[in-house]
Order: structure tokens, then C-alpha cells, then sequence
């Protein structure tokens, strides 16, 4: 798995920026892929660095060590 380092929100779903090597890389996903992974589109947008990603298997998982509460952000 790869650290987050960005994400954005486009239209019909969410590009997710990781440091690959010397640079960085990017991936897509959409709503649906969200959907069916579990994953919160608005907090994986807000609070990216709480988020894992494979680029190989196109899979994101939460970091439960980065992740806080709502009620302390």
C-alpha cells in the first residue's frame, strides 16, 4: 500500500495522488468504486493522508493510526 498525498474530486469520481519513487503517481475512482470499497468520497477528498491506496489492485484502505474522530478535527 502507498500513502495518499492528495486527492480531488471530479465528476464522476475521485483522483487519488501518491509518491511513486522520485515523483508522484495518480489513480481514479469512481463513486461506485468508493461505494463498493467503503470508502467516504467527501472524507477520503477532506482528510486524503487517512488513506492508503494499491494502484495495482485499485484498492484504498483507511489508516486507523492517522485516522481521528470527527469531534477532534
Amino acid at each position: 500500500m502507498e500513502a495518499i498525498t492528495g486527492a480531488s474530486k471530479k465528476e464522476d469520481g475521485v483522483v487519488v495522488e501518491y509518491k511513486k519513487g522520485s515523483g508522484y503517481a495518480v489513480v481514479g475512482f469512481t463513486y461506485q468504486d468508493l461505494i463498493d470499497q467503503g470508502i467516504n468520497a467527501l472524507d477520503l477528498v477532506e482528510h486524503p493522508t487517512d488513506y492508503e491506496v494499491d494502484p495495482e489492485t485499485r484498492q484504498l484502505s483507511a489508516c486507523p493510526a492517522k485516522c481521528e474522530s470527527p469531534a477532534s478535527r
